[in-house]
């Protein structure tokens, strides 16, 4: 589906500079693609087919084509007023696993594609915390693996390094495979006032496997 999500982002960006929570991007987003598109049929927290449990975050129709997307909103501590609307972002920390999260979001999308060879996807991840576009630049860290950073490409068999601890890797020890390779470009979304407040996103198309 030839959908150009980062100009979607551009015009949000004028209206909505900051988000509440993940939720809120989810339906502004989906709200934006049927304005600016109308015939596209948009659905939130779409079930795949059992015997999975998941849910694609966005999954857009258009005809026989479709499209899944799946979100992430990464946040630092923010408070801000836009037009009378108050914004208290708590910083969410645990960078490390959700820098974990988001590559698994990327595998998730493969699997999806490998049994809707005519679909696409995509991993759009928003943020306020520099840490992810700046870091970690060690390799010795436990989640170097799994590292967001700038001009980075992840591909491959991707690790806890052996020294992470059980209580890091809970509920998320198994290794992530990604079959293509996927380059780093986190681009620019917002800027409000204060301390983290700028935005960047990181859209990363999937391929088929």
């Amino acid at each position: 589906m030839d959908l150009d999500i980062p100009n979607l982002l551009t015009d949000l960006a004028a209206r909505r500079p900051v988000f509440h929570s993940e939720a809120d991007l989810q339906h502004e987003l989906a709200w934006h693609l049927r304005e600016v598109h109308p015939d596209l049929q948009v659905r939130l927290e779409y079930p795949l087919e059992r015997p999975s449990n998941a849910a694609i975050d966005v999954l857009i129709r258009n005809g026989g084509e479709e499209m899944a997307l799946e979100l992430k909103y990464l946040c630092q501590r923010v408070e801000h007023e836009i037009d009378g609307e108050r914004f208290a972002l708590k910083p969410q920390g645990a960078q490390d696993i959700r820098r974990y999260d988001v590559l698994k979001d990327i595998g998730r999308m493969e699997q999806f594609l490998a049994t809707r060879p005519a679909a696409s996807a995509a991993v759009l991840v928003l943020s306020n915390d520099p840490s992810y576009w700046t870091g970690p630049k060690r390799d010795g860290t436990c989640d170097a693996a799994f590292a967001l950073r700038e001009g980075r490409t992840v591909t491959g068999v991707l690790n806890w390094a052996d020294h992470a601890g059980s209580g890091t890797k809970r509920g998320r020890e198994s290794s992530i495979t990604l079959k293509g390779a996927y380059a780093i470009n986190w681009l620019d979304y917002s800027r409000i006032d204060g301390r983290f407040g700028e935005f960047r996103f990181l859209y990363i198309p999937v391929a088929s496997g």
